[in-house]
């Protein structure tokens, strides 16, 4: 027996469980039905006749028979393919579609319309009309946040093909985080919170997450402190930020956000009113912080990352700096770049409710004052 013969003896008796012939040439290929089996002599006949002898000369005809007809196999007819041992397959593998600078535009820029549109036109109209303000907070705010609660399920729903909640949290990156993940969200939480002792925090938080992480370039510690230095350094900028206007802050612009305390709470006094706290609370938690983060962290940045690669927390952190008015750039890329290194959605909520807090202690001191 030739050395390229007990090669194919061996590979079959190793590989082959039930080998049958070939209809065509009668011979018999391992692991395959004879429909699959057709396709392997197809490809031996156009492909591999070609290098025939230089693979005889090696010994190898056997494995590179073996090698590069189960990969034309697997495309041809995978569903013939029987497996020597269990194969766990993934019925609802993923398919995120990369988001551009086109696709980026359209998932900032539609939330960003819609706000606009609210904002400037249904709010004064709907003030007009007498209605309350309580009514105009709930269509002007609570609504389309809500709405892009919703999208982002139904969007990772679409990816994933599955509505299950292992499925969707997966995607959404809403997955218990690793123990560094939740230091950098400690670090984002004083950060994005501000203050001396906060920003402090936030500095020495960050660099144990480094360290944690066996993170020892220089230049990465170096980039937060000179961020946060920035950050409270920004009161300088801050006449030529207001410079950039993209509109004209009506009357009505400005008294909305006056309806968010001490006194009342969207024409509702607040002496007194414990449930407005418990309301605001959970209504603003849910809808503005889950609605935002798994928005914008959750579904939009992974889509982001397929096109951007390693400077997606800068891009993505400059395209919601721009739907916050350029006011918050320097909290919407330290938002961004936590997000895209933990990988996870966590941070984001809770950094994103710290940074939300001084509103909520604004009405607790209208509702405890004498």
């Amino acid at each position: 027996m030739s050395k390229s013969s007990r090669q194919e003896t061996r590979s079959n008796g190793a590989l082959a469980h039930q080998p049958s012939p070939c209809q065509i040439c009668q011979q018999s290929y391992p692991c395959f039905s004879p429909t699959a089996r057709h396709h392997f002599h197809l490809l031996e006949e156009c492909v591999l006749l070609r290098t025939h002898r230089v693979f005889f000369l090696s010994g190898c005809v056997v494995e590179t028979r073996l090698i590069l007809g189960a990969v034309v196999i697997f495309v041809a007819c995978p569903d013939q393919v029987r497996y020597t041992h269990p194969v766990h397959q993934s019925d609802h593998a993923p398919a995120i579609n990369p988001a551009g600078w086109l696709a980026s535009s359209l998932l900032f820029g539609i939330p960003g319309l819609t706000f606009a549109f609210l904002f400037h036109w249904a709010g004064p109209s709907l003030l007009r009309q007498m209605s309350s303000w309580w009514r105009i907070f709930h269509v002007l705010l609570i609504l389309p946040l809500a709405l892009m609660l919703i999208a982002s399920l139904v969007g990772a729903a679409i990816d994933v093909r599955s509505t299950s909640w292992n499925a969707l949290t997966h995607r959404l990156r809403l997955s218990a985080p690793k123990a560094t993940a939740w230091i950098w969200a400690a670090a984002l939480s004083g950060f994005m919170y501000g203050g001396n002792w906060e920003d402090l925090f936030a500095v020495a938080a960050s660099w144990l997450a480094l360290w944690k992480e066996n993170n020892r370039q220089v230049w990465v510690f170096a980039a937060i402190v000179i961020g946060t230095i920035f950050k409270r350094s920004a009161g300088i900028l801050r006449p030529t930020l207001q410079s950039i206007r993209f509109f004209d802050a009506s009357e009505f612009y400005h008294e909305f956000f006056d309806r968010f305390g001490p006194k009342d709470f969207m024409g509702i006094p607040l002496h007194g009113a414990w449930w407005i706290l418990v309301y605001y609370a959970v209504v603003i938690l849910v809808c503005n912080i889950g609605g935002e983060e798994l928005w914008w962290r959750g579904y939009v940045l992974p889509r982001q990352e397929l096109a951007f690669g390693r400077a997606t927390w800068l891009i993505h952190g400059i395209f919601w700096s721009v739907f916050h008015l350029v006011r918050m750039a320097i909290t919407g890329i330290a938002l961004s770049f936590v997000a895209q290194r933990t990988k996870s959605t966590w941070p984001g909520i809770l950094g994103h409710s710290f940074g939300n807090l001084a509103f909520f202690l604004n009405l607790v001191k209208g509702v405890v004052s004498p």
